[in-house]
């Protein structure tokens, strides 16, 4: 009998249930763009003010881009990607290989990120 904890290659590559509700909840978002190119992306937000953020797709079904104006009024990009911690779908800052904590919901992300309150942090 095969453990419900276990998960097999082409239940990973469709995306577990508690993956695509993240990937959902992100899509949804009022600050999705999908898929829009980083250039795209920070063309969108040229001369907006600091803490203004838009997310898109990255790479994969798994990777997002959020792409926000710094406070120096520069446009910068950080990698989020979704993956399941201790059988819990989080999203992560940074790329495959780790670059911050997990995070349960985008709106504990945003300002982990951009490193401001959550109060300042705004979508386009």
């Amino acid at each position: 009998m095969l453990n419900s904890k276990i998960i097999s290659k082409r239940n990973l590559r469709k995306g577990t249930p508690k993956l695509i509700r993240l990937g959902s909840e992100l899509e949804s978002h009022p600050a999705w763009k999908g898929d829009v190119s980083l250039t795209e992306g920070a063309k969108l937000l040229e001369g907006s003010t600091p803490f203004t953020f838009i997310l898109s797709q990255g790479f994969d079904k798994n990777h997002y881009f959020l792409s926000f104006v710094d406070t120096d009024h520069k446009v910068k990009h950080r990698n989020v990607r979704i993956f399941l911690k201790d059988g819990d779908s989080m999203y992560m800052n940074g790329g495959s290989g780790g670059g911050g904590g997990g995070y349960e919901s985008i709106e504990n992300l945003v300002p982990s990120c951009l490193n401001c309150s959550a109060s300042v942090c705004k979508p386009l």
